[in-house]
């Protein structure tokens, strides 16, 4: 490659504006189990504890709640529980907070992945 080239590349500015709106996403959903529970929840809706589990690999009981619990406490999903049968069944809903939340950060990966791919 020429020293011209070389000069060019190196002064392209390596992040764009929407690489950076990745900086003002929420931090919590920066997990790849967090990811799927949110996807889950804004495709779904209402899903119940024994659901999530089942349809996450290798996750176990105690993994899962601790996630759900990060997203409760940041006020993304709102959990639900009630005896049926005698037993507890614990189910899970998206917050409109949580919703718009998951779309920001959904939306500043897509543009930052398009931005990779045009280059």
């Amino acid at each position: 490659m020429s020293s011209q080239k070389l000069r060019r590349k190196a002064s392209q500015r390596p992040f764009g504006e929407s690489d950076l709106s990745l900086l003002d996403a929420p931090a919590q959903l920066f997990h790849p189990y967090r990811m799927l529970i949110m996807n889950a929840l804004k495709l779904h809706g209402n899903i119940e504890f024994r659901q999530l589990k089942h349809n996450i690999p290798q996750i176990t009981d105690g993994n899962l709640a601790t996630h759900l619990r990060v997203l409760e406490r940041s006020k993304y999903i709102l959990c639900h529980k009630e005896v049926v049968n005698r037993k507890l069944r614990t189910s899970y809903e998206i917050t409109t907070g949580g919703r718009k939340a998951f779309e920001q950060f959904t939306t500043a990966l897509k543009r930052m992945i398009e931005r990779g791919e045009k280059i």
